[in-house]
Formats: structure tokens, sequence, C-alpha cells
């Protein structure tokens, strides 16, 4: 059966080569493997997270309690519910190299070690040298054991066999700990890991009352235990504890959102080179079918109709883009396999490297659509012009709008292109804000090119030749100034955007920090401890008291008598409802609190429960001055009516707590105190080896070592971002590259013309580096421009946090912009230089 004409035509024209169409293929295949290659990414960590669910767990069941064990009744009740309970507590205190050695905090786990009990439930820990965990942390000869991180042995400059103090006692490192089945890797961590078993934590005294112990309740079930049943016969037979329950299909939830919300991100990112590519992919389509038209003037005189014509040049196109798509979908399968070699220790779980069908498909129909859509203008202008208009624009091109159809079949493309990206992620909101601020974006710089050029073209002429030839083609009819501005612009101004962002954090971080900031932070101070933790600081030569507050630790019930669980814990102060919090109670209102509404409470009042509520809360959840929130703490229910809203300013290093009490409510309940200190620098050693000598249940976190571990993480993950944001740089200057390639025929007419003319390649030249740096110059201006108002938009109303324009970081991100337009620029001229002036002339 023969092929129809027009397949045989367009298999014919392909013959030819592929001349023309590389920059379509190059931006075609970028975005798929971006999408697919994201994705794929995503499916594999979320496979890794779903596949190893026990071990990230460490059970089928946790129930977790802070500050506070579970009762006798209630360790009863889980055990007879399991085939086995193992208890692990985790705290934060100080580990010391004996006789007045260097110290550290350390993240401590106490766990059991016998038995059906014995840590872990599910998968193995690694020890270096190689023995079991019971072995390890075993009482030896008088001596209990440990296992450390390396990152302790290289703080405190120890080996195995040397010994550390722990609270009352001393411990011995047996080996060095190198994994966890239970840990997330790359979370934040104040400390490395120092690992001991649960009867060596009652021996070091470091839990006292009110403590801050994470108690963790891990249960193995029979295989055929139902987990929703289980979760019922709990909650009705303990339903007012304020535990927290996971299982094996809630594993590790903050993770799946964190990769949750990093795939959309990139995936969105990936979207944007795509569509920016896609104005990549129109170009190269409408320079394809203008070095075609003498061929679709001779069809037309021969009969060929306008929808032959379209559909011949839509198979080749298609065609194409099937070879672009599946270009990407093979490098997009591929990349997590070469992203986990790049990324080995920085994901937090280890994926599971497979195939995924759902994100290539969705990055198969991204890539369809977006070729449909950018294809569809120049194919649709070609199809309805006539043959003798056709003729004519061998000579000149004139601006032609396609027909109602046409734009309808366009307007449909990019619905279902804005429908596939709204539904690609669980955060819709997110989405929305993101491909609103692209398309606004794309509009504004193409509205920006549209007065750039009319602009240039009512400039007064200037005098020297180079300026005015670079003016005129920068205005004349088929320059790709629209094109570069619009697809250099936008890449420029994502990574003007995050320049911006980035150097008001780091400011933030750094120089936002009071000159008088505190050395330390003290948790976990006991109330009768307070008298002797004064004097050992006063008694410091330059150590100073900054504060000191009692803080006491529990959940929110309900929230204007609603429970706390009806609040989605996605939603924005969803973490006020659902996670555990640290609160505090004072008389006197705080030196420089902030009052957004209501009054702080007299200083000496004794009444129903008041909070202070953090305005930040009251926001997101909808909380006003005189609506109640119920607590539970320490399984007592509490409601209290919010007395005011303040501004809380994290920055300032001072102690601050979302919640604070009016006196009268919390006093007589078990607490600990937390206090900042200052001293010099030169003195910070002996205060904390004082304090820890005398109040050896007390830990001490250094300011400088939060500051320095908050920095790192920034850091990696600025690098993250701005290494994914780079793809969209790539995609304009695919696109950059296209549309000088588009000219690159006019560019040697012109330079032929000039030289016949009289001009030397000199001068030529000059013209036309002129005429770069203009280009470059006015889309890097722009990119500024827009990328300094994004930044100002998301510092001020998405992040709440203080404004200042960096000219530096903005400088020199536009400064490449310019430097890289200039030089493909000049590439593709030169080239154009070379042409001998006798062949040219001899095709006029």
């Amino acid at each position: 059966m023969a092929l129809p004409l027009s397949v045989r035509f367009a298999w014919r024209d392909l013959r030819g080569g592929l001349k023309g169409f590389r920059i379509f293929l190059a931006c075609l295949t970028l975005g798929v493997t971006a999408i697919a290659g994201v994705g794929s990414l995503g499916s594999a960590i979320r496979a890794g997270i779903d596949n190893n669910a026990r071990n990230l767990l460490g059970a089928d069941v946790e129930v977790r309690l802070s500050s506070r064990a579970a009762t006798a009744d209630q360790v009863t009740w889980m055990a007879d519910n399991s085939q086995a309970l193992s208890l692990v507590r985790n705290l934060r205190t100080m580990a010391r190299v004996p006789d007045g050695g260097s110290q550290t905090l350390v993240e401590l786990k106490a766990v059991a070690t016998s038995g059906a009990a014995a840590y872990p439930l599910y998968g193995q820990v690694t020890l270096d040298p190689p023995m079991p965990l019971a072995a390890a942390l075993a009482d030896q000869n008088g001596l209990k054991g440990a296992v450390a991180e390396p990152a302790l042995l290289a703080r405190l400059g120890v080996k195995v066999g040397d010994k550390l103090d722990l609270g009352k006692i001393q411990v011995v490192l047996r080996a060095v700990l190198v994994t966890e089945p239970d840990r997330v890797s790359g979370t934040f961590a104040l400390g490395p890991r120092l690992m001991i078993n649960n009867q060596t934590l009652d021996a070091a005294g470091l839990i006292q009352q009110g403590s801050l112990v994470r108690h963790k309740y891990r249960m193995r079930l029979a295989p055929e235990a139902d987990l929703e049943l289980w979760r019922k016969k709990i909650d009705t037979a303990w339903p007012d504890t304020a535990w927290r329950i996971g299982d094996v299909k809630t594993a590790q939830p903050s993770v799946k959102r964190f990769v949750d919300r990093l795939g959309l991100f990139l995936t969105l990112v990936g979207l944007t080179a795509l569509i920016i590519g896609g104005v990549g992919v129109g170009n190269a389509v409408q320079a394809y079918l203008a070095g075609r038209t003498e061929t679709i003037a001779t069809l037309k005189c021969l009969g060929a109709e306008g929808a032959m014509i379209f559909r011949i040049y839509l198979i080749e196109i298609g065609l194409l883009a099937v070879l672009g798509i599946a270009g990407g979908l093979v490098l997009g399968a591929a990349l997590p396999m070469i992203a986990l070699g790049v990324l080995e220790g920085q994901l937090p779980v280890a994926a599971d490297i497979s195939v995924y069908p759902v994100p290539l498909v969705r990055a198969a129909a991204f890539g369809v659509l977006t070729a449909f859509a950018f294809a569809l203008w120049p194919l649709a202008r070609a199809r309805e012009v006539p043959a003798a208009g056709l003729f004519r624009d061998i000579i000149g091109g004139e601006c032609r709008w396609p027909p109602l159809r046409d734009i309808l079949l366009l307007a449909i493309s990019a619905a279902l292109l804005i429908l596939l990206a709204l539904t690609s992620g669980d955060n819709a909101r997110l989405a929305q804000w993101f491909i609103g601020a692209s398309v606004a974006s794309l509009l504004a710089f193409w509205i920006l090119a549209r007065g750039l050029i009319m602009l240039l073209a009512r400039l007064p002429r200037p005098r020297k030749p180079g300026l005015r030839l670079a003016l005129s083609n920068l205005v004349r009819p088929g320059a790709p100034t629209a094109g570069v501005v619009i697809s250099m612009g936008a890449g420029l101004t994502v990574l003007v955007t995050i320049a911006l962002i980035e150097g008001n954090l780091n400011r933030q971080v750094q120089s936002r920090i009071p000159d008088r900031a505190p050395s330390f932070f003290f948790i976990d101070i006991q109330p009768d401890q307070v008298p002797l933790f004064d004097a050992t600081v006063a008694a410091i030569e330059g150590g100073e008291l900054v504060q000191r507050v009692p803080m006491l630790r529990g959940r929110v019930a309900m929230i204007k008598g609603e429970s706390a669980d009806t609040f989605p814990a996605e939603k924005d102060g969803g973490w006020f409802a659902h996670n555990e919090l640290a609160f505090s109670y004072m008389a006197e209102m705080p030196t420089k609190t902030v009052l957004t509404d209501g009054v702080w409470w007299p200083k000496d009042y004794q009444g129903p429960p008041l909070i202070s509520l953090g305005a930040h809360v009251g926001e997101n959840l909808n909380i006003k001055v005189d609506d109640t929130v119920t607590f539970n703490i320490l399984g007592r229910k509490m409601q209290a009516r919010v007395a005011n809203l303040r501004k809380i300013d994290w920055t300032t290093m001072q102690l601050n707590f979302s919640v604070v009490f009016a006196p009268g409510a919390l006093e007589g309940a078990p607490q600990v105190h937390i206090a900042t200190v200052s001293a010099p620098k030169a003195h910070e050693t002996a205060l904390q080896k004082a304090l820890s000598k005398a109040l050896p249940n007390v830990s001490a976190i250094r300011v400088g070592d939060v500051l320095d571990t908050v920095t790192a993480m920034f850091d990696r993950i600025s690098s993250a971002i701005r290494a994914s944001a780079a793809v969209t740089v790539i995609a304009g200057i695919l696109v950059l590259a296209g549309a000088l390639a588009a000219g690159h025929s006019r560019r040697v007419y012109d330079s032929v013309i000039l030289k016949v003319l009289g001009a030397t390649r000199r001068d030529v030249a000059r013209a036309y580096l002129i005429e770069y740096a203009l280009l470059g110059g006015s889309t890097a201006l722009l990119a500024t421009l827009v990328g300094t108002i994004a930044a100002w938009t998301v510092m001020t109303f998405f992040m709440a946090g203080e404004w200042v324009f960096l000219p530096l970081a903005a400088g020199l991100t536009a400064g490449g912009g310019i430097i890289l337009t200039i030089a493909l620029g000049f590439i593709g001229t030169w080239r154009a230089l070379g042409q001998k002036a006798a062949t040219v002339l001899r095709h006029v």
C-alpha cells in the first residue's frame, strides 16, 4: 500500500539531512531530559523509602513521646500487642575527653541490646571493626561501651579504645559507627552520633525531670497484623495521650515531603527550560521554513493546497520531535544513575534505581505539547499564504497572523501544557505561582523586547557607520532581537533572582547577627541547678548571663474549638498543629518585642491562662486575639486565650517561643531552663569546661558551630538550586545560537555587500561587535530589572525578610550574559566574514 503523498514528500525532504533542525533537537532533548531525569530521580528516592520503610522507621509501628517516658501500663499494653518492643531514646548532651580535655555536643542514642527487643528490629548496624552491636555496647570489666561516628573521633582527637566522660560515668569507644539503618543522611544535626545502650544512659544520670529526651517505642507486629486496626486500638485504650504514632506506611514523612517539593521545583525548572527551548523550537521551524520558501512556492504553483503544505512539514517536525523526545527520555532515564554517583552521601536515603514509566510518559507529554505549540505558529503562517506572497518572502518577510482556528489550537496546546504542569506535583499552589510567574516573565520580556526595538528605531541615526549599522541590524525585519531578549533574558532573570535571594539570605545569617551575640546556648538546666549555673557563669572572667527562661514541651490539642488533626500538616502553619512545641512563661514583655495586636498582661497577672502567640502562626492559621487554643502538656489539657500577637525576629539571637504563657499557668509543671551566655573568645573554653564539670547533665551548644552548620547546609542547597537553574541558561544559549545561526545567510550577504562597497573586514567586525554588545547589554539590563523585582517579591512577601539590593551579585550575573552574547554572536560573525565575495555574488 502506497504511503500518502504528504508522508513521501516529508520523508524525501528529511533525507537531505537535519541541517536547520539541530537546535530544534537540542532544545527539545534538553527540556525532556530535565523533566524525565528529575521525575526518575524522585521516583527512585520514593521507591527507596517505600522498599526500605521498615528499616527507615526501625519497626512496623513506632510510638514517640518527648520529655517523658510511657507509663508502666502503656509499656505493658504495647508489649502485649506486639511480637517485640524495643526502646530507643535520643537526646543531646556533652561528651568529654577525661582530665579536662576537649569536649563536644553529641547526638546521643540509647538502644536496647538484649533478646527479641535488641536494636535494630529491622536492618543492620555496621561497625568498624566488625562486631555485634550488643558486644560493643556491653559492660565489660566495669567499663561501659559506646560506638561513635568518625566525625566525633576527629573532633575530639580520640580513637577506638579511648575513654570519654558522659554525664556521671565513663564509656570506652569500642568501634566506629559506619551505618545506622534508621538514620536519614543529610538531615540537620548539631553534633555527631554517639550510641550507647539503655542501661548506660540510666547510669549516666543525664535524664532529669523535664529533660529534652525523645522516647521511641518500636514494635514488630505479626505479618498479618492490620495497622489501621492496631492504631484504632491504641487510640481507644489511651485517647488523651499526647504521643505521635508512625508506621511503615508513613515512614519518614518529612523526607517524602522534601523529595516531593524538590521534585516539583526541579520539574518546574525543567519545564521553564523546555518553554524557553520552545522559543528555539519556534525559531528553528521558522528558519527552516524560510529556507524552504522556494520549495513551498513551487509546490503551491504545481497545485499543492495549503493543507498539504501544512501536513508535509508537520510530519517532518513530528518525526524529528519523536527523535528529540526519545533521546531526552533515554538520557532522563539514565540521569538517576549519574546523579547518584555525584550525590553519593548527600541524598537522604538510598535510591532504588530502575526505569519508572510514569515520569517518562509525563516528560514525553511535555515534549509533544511543547513541540506542537511552538511549531504551530510558523506552520500556520506558511499554509495560509499564496504562492506569490511566498515568492515575495525571498526578498523580505511580512508579518502575517494565522487564522482563528490555528490560534485556538495554539491556545488549547498551551492550556494542556499548563494543566499537565499543575498535575505534576502535590503542591498545586506552588505550581500555580511558578507557572504564573513564568508566563508573566516571558510576556514581560516579549513586551520589553518590542519596546526596546521601538525605542532603538526612534533613536537619531548616529554619525559613526559602525554604530549606525549595529542599530539598524537590531531593528530590521527578521532580526533576532526579540527572540534573544526573551530566551536569554528569561534564563538570566532566574540566575539574577537566585543570586540576589542567596545574597540577602547570607547577609541575614551573617551581618544581621548582633554585635554581642551569645557565645553559647545551654539546655536542660534543672530548676534546682539554676543558682549553681548562674554562679558558675559569673565566676568566669567576662562571663555574662544574657537570658535564662523556663521551658516546657507539649502539643496543640484544639484550635478555636476544632481538633488540631483537622488542620492539614502541609498547610503553612501546619507544623504548629501537628508538631511538638516548646513553651515558656513570662511576666514582663521582653525588650524589643513588637505587638501586632492585643496587649501584654500585667506583670502581677493572676487569672485564667493567657498566651502570647507568634504573629506568623496567627496569620497562617487565622488565629486572632481572644481566640482559644487548647494544649496537651505532659498529659494535662489546658485551654488558653490569645491575649496578643507579636512579631518574632529569630535573627536577634534572643530566646524566642511561638507560644508564651502568662504567669500562674505552668509554674508547677515539670520544666527545665535554657539560657544564653556570652563570654570573650579567650574564655569560652574555660566557661564550657567549668559548667560541664559542675553540671554534667547540662548541654552546651556553641553558637558559632550552629551558624557554621547552617551556612554549610545553606551553601549546599544554594549550589543545587544554581545548578538546576543553569538548565534554563543552557536553554537560552541554545535559543541564542539558533537565532544567530538562522541569520547566518543574511550575515554573509550583508558582509559581502559591505566589503564590495569598501568596508574592511575590521569595520564590519566592529559593527557586529557593537550590535551584539548592545543586544547583550540590553538583555542583561532587562533581566536585572525583572530579576530584582522577582527577588524583592520573594524576600519581602514569601520569606518575610529584609531586602537590600546587591549590585555586585546582580552585576556579575548580568555581565556573564553580556559576555556570552558577544562571544556566541562574534563566533558566527567571524565565519560570515570569511566568505568569498565572488561565491556569494554569483548566486544573487
